[in-house]
């Protein structure tokens, strides 16, 4: 299986966002994780191809909609 830099992204920042989530995360572990995932989403809005979207840019979407955090 061939694994591209956008894989790794994507599955990147998948981790992270179960990282900030996760309610036993370290409060004091929380800017690291906030500033490595927004750096992640940048690489990821340069290298994303623009018509396509990612289930997790779907779940992200529909909680917002909602008014989830």
């Amino acid at each position: 299986m061939v694994t591209t830099d956008l894989d790794r992204l994507t599955a990147l920042r998948a981790r992270l966002e179960a990282v900030l989530a996760d309610p036993a995360t370290p409060v004091r572990d929380l800017a690291a994780v906030s500033r490595e995932y927004r750096q992640t989403l940048g690489q990821l809005g340069v290298m994303a191809p623009f018509d396509e979207v990612s289930p997790a840019d779907e779940i992200a979407a529909r909680r917002v909609k909602r008014g989830a955090s």
